[in-house]
């Protein structure tokens, strides 16, 4: 049966615009349905195709409803969504076509990376996201439409919503590049998709992809999460199983090789770290040579692109010269024909760009794009639709639309892709901002290697137990304590721990034993990741343990949260990750970013007291030169903060010390940031200053920045600064 949603009631979607947070619980269980969300046009054209999508979603125990959109307005369909969350127990959305794309403002801390002034073009300095559909516990205020775009709707974020994201469905854009024939390409791939249900096979083969830049370079990083993967999937112990894995260092030009890789047909999962563009995958730095010719080429193709885009060509050429000493005959030719061509075949074949994909045939089921921009569906044409709007066999891609941060846990609960989980109930847990799903997001794969103790007599579905047990803190107890082995299961107990949180049913305490004593390393990450959303005063014991884990992106995520938390306590294992010849190059980068943020003095004498029990591996010079910088490093900064407290530092400058806190958020710098609200005449700075205090919610000193919003809150009298404290306020408790 399918249900077709004509119109909403205007008293509806008040309701819904009103609503504060909704309850967890839902009702009684009896199955799920998926919202297919389509507009008019995209209907008219091809009617029999959505039908059959929609028919295809159904299973057992869930439906697909087809919702005809025709509001063209994003708080319409806000509250259709919602109405069907609470009275027919929506698991989550597709959106097919031109279905309104919500420009969010004022919420970059869900994001990872992105941090635009937004008085720059809101086309710009807004992020596309579906979280406006898909998270029912914030809240917006409309803005405008684009007069140009009119697809966008600009939304602000409300201080008085939830300040943090918990997808209550997922949801997922099946939106086709512009062109004549982009009604054609999603009649086409709905075929695909409804007919993917039909041939749904269990996984056997995996490519991971390192791409230039990404992670550091780091070897540690890269080698670790392939050893991961054989606790996410229990197949990979088998004889018939293939985990591939690819680095951009294997060629000059690793393009076609990829390329070649993720068309195979067999192909189940591609995981593509790299960076991007909503056009570029980009895959390749200057390629790795190893003869002098090699060389001055590289060297005369680098000099080449700076001649071609500086204006002064002379100045350029003089400043060249005199600086790397390079003969004239480097400079001269830039502008040469023959020059152009070869450096155009040569920026042609570093990336992926969109003209690349045009007749190519992915053949992996599921590809993670984890790159800036790939998933930009606010484009007329973008990266992810090229994977999904092909005939090959890939049926759904996690993308971004904007920026995205390189220490991110991109595999988390990954492995339940082999426990039969759908892509949408995967995702839902892990989004950002930025973070969406396209394609179907209902597609899945056959369950295999499920233990007995969790199979039953019935058989096993996960996605009808994520939607009928979510409440159920008994049971997914059970599940965390089972005495099936931690590394047999560590997806299936890390889905627990997640479960028992978004339930308030596990403490810090508890999450602290299972980092200490599971066998799992995905299972320690899992509690150490719940453990930093609850960030209360076992964090730092948390951190320190992490610092010590075998898994490398433990230990990263753990050095960068040491960077954001600063306990005193810390001082110790931060310093002995500084010190010790072992850690990785991206541990190490996160630990040398956020040293500045620690008592200078006692930072000094832990370096000191290391060095005389085992002195630094690079010797007395250098670690003598290293500790120089931190010096310096931290005088500049209490002189900063010593110039805002006399007032002599600018207003300009004041409003970057501020902007920086979204990065640092060192406990010292507390004091003149609340200095800067207490005394400052400028409104803009003062909201830079209260925002920036929102992004202390990992830090030891939490409790007390939330007590002193409290206070400004109390006495404050400007509209828009009393917003902005209860938005911090709501932020960090």
């Amino acid at each position: 049966m399918r249900l077709q949603f004509r119109t909403v009631l205007a008293a509806l979607a008040f309701t819904v615009l009103a609503a504060g947070s909704v309850s967890a619980k839902s009702a009684k269980f009896a199955g799920t349905t998926v919202a297919v969300v389509v507009d008019e046009k995209t209907y008219a054209k091809i009617p029999q195709e959505v039908d059959s999508y929609v028919e295809s979603v159904g299973n057992s125990f869930r439906k697909g409803v087809l919702v005809v959109d025709k509001w063209f307005n994003p708080d319409s369909i806000r509250a259709c969504l919602y109405n069907m969350y609470k009275n027919n127990n929506l698991e989550g959305a597709v959106f097919i076509g031109d279905i309104p794309v919500p420009m969010v403002r004022d919420a970059q801390h869900f994001t990872t990376a992105f941090k635009m002034n937004q008085k720059q073009d809101m086309k710009d300095s807004s992020v596309p996201s579906d979280r406006f559909y898909d998270d029912f516990d914030l809240k917006f205020k409309f803005i405008k439409q684009d007069e140009d775009r009119k697809l966008y709707f600009y939304y602000s974020l409300l201080a008085d919503g939830a300040q943090e994201i918990g997808c209550d469905i997922y949801s997922s854009r099946i939106k086709a590049p512009e062109g004549e024939d982009k009604y054609r390409l999603v009649a086409d791939f709905l075929k695909k998709a409804a007919a993917a249900k039909q041939e749904q096979k269990s996984m056997g083969k995996l490519l991971h992809f390192a791409g230039h830049g990404y992670n550091s370079e780091s070897m540690n990083a890269r080698v670790d999460e392939a050893v991961a993967f054989a606790e996410h999937f229990q197949f990979l112990n088998g004889n018939d199983a293939h985990l591939e894995y690819i680095d951009f260092t294997f060629d000059r030009y690793v393009k076609t090789r990829l390329m070649a890789a993720v068309a195979d047909k067999e192909l189940d999962l591609a995981m593509l770290h790299h960076h991007g563009a909503e056009d570029t995958q980009y895959l390749n730095g200057a390629p790795i040579v190893s003869d002098p010719k090699g060389w001055i080429d590289l060297a005369r193709n680098y000099f080449r692109s700076k001649m071609d885009s500086a204006k002064d060509k002379e100045a350029a050429r003089e400043r060249f010269m005199k600086n790397y000493d390079v003969p004239a005959s480097w400079l001269e030719d830039y502008n040469d024909p023959k020059r152009v061509y070869e450096d155009s075949l040569h920026a042609a074949s570093m990336d992926i760009v969109i003209s690349d994909l045009a007749g190519y045939e992915s053949g992996a089921k599921v590809v993670i794009l984890d790159a800036c921009y790939n998933g930009a569906f606010n484009n007329d044409d973008y990266i992810a639709a090229h994977y999904i709007f092909n005939p090959g066999n890939t049926i759904v891609v996690k993308g971004n639309t904007v920026n995205t941060l390189q220490d991110t846990w991109t595999t988390e609960l990954i492995g339940l892709f082999n426990w039969g989980i759908c892509a949408g109930n995967w995702a839902k847990g892990q989004m950002t901002l930025e973070s969406h799903l396209f394609g179907d997001p209902t597609f899945g794969f056959v369950a295999q290697n499920i233990p007995q103790e969790f199979a039953g007599k019935k058989g096993f579905n996960i996605d009808e137990i994520i939607a009928s047990r979510k409440n159920d803190v008994k049971f997914w107890r059970e599940v965390l304590y089972s005495p099936v082995e931690d590394e047999l299961a560590c997806d299936y107990k890390a889905l627990a721990i997640k479960m028992l949180h978004n339930n308030n049913a596990i403490s810090s305490a508890e999450l602290l034993d299972i980092q200490k004593n599971s066998s799992s390393k995905v299972l320690r990450l899992e509690s150490f990741n719940t453990n930093r959303k609850i960030a209360d005063a076992n964090f730092p014991k948390a951190i320190i343990m992490g610092l010590g884990d075998d898994y490398e992106l433990t230990q990263r995520l753990a050095a960068m949260y040491a960077g954001k938390n600063f306990s005193a306590e810390l001082l110790p294992a931060v310093v002995a990750a500084y010190m010790d010849p072992m850690t990785s190059a991206r541990v190490l980068f996160q630990v040398k970013g956020n040293l500045g943020g620690y008592d200078m003095s006692a930072l000094m004498a832990e370096f000191n007291r290391q060095n005389q029990a085992r002195p630094y591996w690079e010797g007395k010079e250098i670690f003598e030169r290293n500790l120089g910088y931190i010096r310096n490093s931290g005088n500049s900064f209490q002189k900063d903060i010593a110039s805002i407290m006399d007032g002599t530092m600018s207003l300009k400058e004041q409003r970057s010390f501020a902007r920086g806190r979204r990065n640092k958020c060192e406990p010292a710098a507390v004091a003149p940031i609340v200095h800067m609200i207490k005394t400052s005449d400028n409104q803009e700075l003062r909201l830079i200053a209260i925002e920036a205090l929102g992004w202390y919610e990992f830090s030891s000193v939490k409790g007390d920045v939330i007590a002193q919003c409290e206070e400004l809150y109390k006495v404050e009298k400007d509209e828009a600064a009393k917003a902005e404290l209860l938005k911090t306020i709501n932020r960090l408790k």
